[in-house]
C-alpha cells in the first residue's frame, strides 16, 4: 500500500504484480529459443491435434512427473 503522492516503489523482478502477462508471441519465441538452445520441448496439450500423439505425450508426462493438479470444486 502506498500513500497518495508518494513515490512509486522501485521495480523488481521479484515483485510479481508489476509485470504484464506474457503474450502468445512472446511464449512462442521462448519455446523456440529453449528448443534450439537446450533441446527442451514445451507443448500445450490442446495444440496437439492428433489424438494418438496427444495421449502418448500425456502418458509420458504423467509417468515422469505425476498427474496434473486439477481444480477440485466439482461444480460447487
Amino acid at each position: 500500500m502506498t500513500l497518495p503522492g508518494s513515490p512509486t516503489p522501485p521495480r523488481s523482478s521479484l515483485n510479481r504484480g508489476t509485470r504484464s502477462p506474457t503474450t502468445t508471441p512472446e511464449m512462442e519465441a521462448l519455446r523456440r529459443r529453449v528448443w534450439q538452445q537446450q533441446g527442451v520441448v514445451s507443448l500445450a496439450i490442446e495444440d496437439i491435434h492428433d489424438p494418438w500423439l496427444r495421449q502418448a505425450v500425456q502418458n509420458e508426462a504423467v509417468r515422469r512427473w505425476g498427474p496434473r493438479q486439477q481444480e477440485k470444486n466439482h461444480g460447487r
